[in-house]
């Protein structure tokens, strides 16, 4: 009977698939699909759309020994201007002989300009649209355009848009979520958007010019740091990469870091991998002062030791905890500061913290929440935990003599 059941559910399955075909009834031979989507700002407020399509043909292994950075690359760029967003999609649709599929959109990149303009007023499409994937992530382009950026070739990958995934989760944070906290952030009463950032080009000569390249076409790009948005969702300022993974360990939004330290008095260094990373805020009120509490915990492995201490002593250990507690309180707590003198804008999620510990305190702060964010006093404690050395206790390279038991 349990046989029976599953070939009927498989060929339920099969007629199902025969019948209905491709998404809206066109054919796979009749639509262009694009993974990368682009927004940039075109003259009269107006808006640039441009999507990065595959090529049928040039997928497969890369033809010809090629791949995203071959001269025959696997997919195109086209692009339309108009008053919004749909506009803009029907004057590009004019030069594809295909219907434009974004129900496999991966990545949405925007260009600086147009993000400094305000993205308020394009992105109702994206959310009233019941085939657009809201696992998307946002991205924008640091010095440069969208457009620009799908042009780019990648060495890595035959679709380009799709490198900047994978970058995106080498710095441990989950990916297919940006759209989803982007409009999180842009709903909320008092949080604002935090966007990740990326940079034309693999250079890193560029890092304080991103859009000035050696080569009239650069390979690649990087992400760069993190993007601030205001409550008006215009970017505001941007923060480097050291800054957005502190951003993102007090949002809950990183997997995995790396954490290097200078251990005092030892003229050395250590690198710990950390991982089951958490945060914990809790809001307070002080002599009518409002404070806050960054809790930050992880579990790690000791990855480089250039010291002379022997890792296999607990008291050995117990220093290096504490050095890396007080390196990632001083970064994170760097930030925050930055964040609240500069922009003045909660990307930390503070207020919605509030919202859900304490609505009452919430009611007496939200008329005035970005006064209230500036001058909140936030104090962030560290607590990680050494969960292995690796092989050896000591460098290797020491003599039993130089080794600080």
């Amino acid at each position: 009977m349990n046989k029976l059941h599953k070939t009927s559910l498989f060929f339920l399955f099969l007629s199902l698939t025969l019948v209905s075909g491709c998404w809206d009834n066109s054919e796979v031979n009749e639509i262009a699909v694009e993974l990368g989507w682009g927004i940039d700002k075109a003259p009269n407020k107006g808006v640039k759309i441009s999507a990065q399509a595959i090529i049928p043909a040039g997928i497969g292994g890369g033809q010809n020994g090629k791949n995203g950075g071959g001269k025959d690359m696997p997919f195109f760029v086209v692009s339309g201007e108009g008053m919004n967003t749909l506009d803009a999609v029907q004057q590009m649709q004019t030069k594809l002989s295909r219907l434009v599929f974004r129900g496999h959109r991966r990545v949405i990149v925007i260009g600086e300009s147009m993000a400094r303009q305000g993205v308020k007023d394009v992105f109702d499409t994206y959310t009233r649209d019941p085939n657009l994937k809201l696992r998307t992530d946002i991205f924008i382009v640091m010095g440069g355009t969208a457009n620009e950026f799908l042009k780019t070739s990648y060495p890595l990958e035959n679709i380009a848009a799709l490198g900047v995934l994978g970058e995106y989760d080498q710095i441990g944070t989950p990916v297919e979520m940006g759209l989803l906290n982007f409009l999180h952030a842009a709903t909320s009463e008092g949080a604002s958007p935090a966007v990740p950032a990326v940079a034309i080009g693999m250079d890193s000569k560029t890092e304080n010019q991103p859009n000035r390249n050696t080569s009239s076409n650069p390979e690649g790009f990087r992400i760069i740091g993190t993007a601030v948005f205001n409550k008006d969702l215009k970017l505001v300022g941007f923060l480097n990469m050291e800054e957005g993974r502190a951003i993102r360990w007090v949002t809950g939004d990183l997997n995995k870091l790396t954490v290097p330290a200078t251990i005092p008095d030892e003229e050395g260094n250590v690198s710990m991998v950390l991982f089951k990373l958490h945060s914990n805020i809790q809001p307070t009120v002080q002599n009518g002062k409002l404070k806050f509490l960054v809790t930050l915990t992880a579990n790690g492995v000791i990855r480089e030791n250039n010291t002379r201490l022997d890792l296999t002593r607990t008291t050995n250990i117990s220093l290096v905890q504490n050095v890396l507690d007080k390196h990632i309180e001083e970064t994170v707590s760097r930030t925050i500061s930055k964040v609240q003198e500069e922009y003045g804008t909660d990307i930390f999620g503070f207020s919605d913290t509030i919202k859900r510990k304490n609505l009452a305190l919430w009611r007496s702060l939200k008329n005035d929440w970005e006064k209230e964010f500036r001058e909140a006093e936030v104090s962030v404690k560290a607590n990680i935990t050494v969960r292995r050395i690796g092989v050896t206790g000591p460098a290797l390279q020491l003599k039993p003599d130089e080794v600080i038991k």
